[in-house]
């Protein structure tokens, strides 16, 4: 059963009496092109383990089941139980878990599941960001993320400095990984539509992060203060951050020796940069 379709998803819907959730970000793939672009991006083999976040009805599980080695889907709406019970018939090496992905640990019991080295999703768009960012810091095991988000999430995972969409997420982002846009997706991909455009992103991790930070908390705490007030210097920022509580003197000092003028407001600044200011005030 081929589910990337409008007829399919709608026989399914329709069998099953889904009402679909819009707090739950339930836009379900009804083009198999797009759905060709997620998989091939995720360059998958038999001897992955691939976590999905949000299954849906499980049209990209289907198509990572016949690559990967296992795939562990995430849902946490148990409404969906019968529906990719029905779906995922005959996928072998498919691991169905109704949980949280924010707070769920697969490693431990009830469910002893292998350590995914992949994470390839249709991101519900509530979760996407604070998922991402708790992912990025928390599983050096994932190498590789293959996602479709909002495009404007994907705008901010792949901005430049001194561009209005770069900010605390792209530092994120880019800290650990090299990360590109795959394509632009139409919201007329999906039943029902979203309101906006998505986009597919691929973030590859680094052997190690971008830039070497003496303390990584210190380093996103400084990223956070030049972000949090966006109109002020570089200097304003820090120095009246109440996370930081650095006087104005030591703040001039660490740009002084970072050699960043203190002009410059923090959506300028370059990963390279907010590391040598970082390591500067430790």
């Amino acid at each position: 059963m081929t589910l990337a379709t409008p007829q399919a998803t709608l026989e399914v819907v329709k069998k099953f009496g889904l009402r679909l959730e819009k707090s739950l970000g339930q836009h379900f793939l009804i083009d198999q092109n797009i759905l060709n672009k997620v998989v091939d991006a995720a360059a998958l083999s038999k001897e992955d383990a691939v976590v999905e976040v949000g299954p849906g009805i499980g049209t990209l599980t289907q198509a990572l089941s016949k690559r990967a080695g296992v795939v562990i889907a995430v849902e946490l709406d148990r409404k969906l139980k019968p529906v990719l019970d029905y779906t995922l018939q005959g996928c072998e090496n498919v691991n169905v878990v109704f949980a949280d992905a924010l707070s769920v640990n697969l490693k431990e019991p009830p469910y002893n599941l292998p350590v995914p080295n992949k994470l390839v999703s249709n991101l519900p768009y509530q979760v996407a960001t604070p998922l991402l960012a708790d992912y990025l810091d928390k599983f050096s095991n994932l190498s590789l993320f293959v996602v479709m988000v909002q495009k404007e999430v994907a705008d901010r995972i792949v901005a430049k400095p001194g561009t209005a969409e770069y900010g605390v997420f792209s530092v994120k982002a880019q800290f650990y990984c090299d990360v590109d846009r795959v394509a632009v997706v139409s919201k007329n991909v999906f039943l029902p539509p979203p309101e906006v455009s998505s986009a597919i992103v691929r973030m590859r991790r680094l052997p190690k992060p971008r830039v070497f930070a003496k303390d990584k908390e210190l380093f996103f705490k400084v990223v956070k203060a030049a972000f949090g007030q966006r109109r002020k210097t570089v200097k304003n920022a820090l120095s009246k951050s109440p996370e930081l509580e650095f006087s104005t003197g030591a703040v001039d000092g660490a740009l002084k020796g970072a050699g960043i003028d203190p002009r410059r407001r923090g959506e300028t600044l370059s990963i390279e940069e907010f590391a040598m200011l970082a390591n500067s005030l430790y």
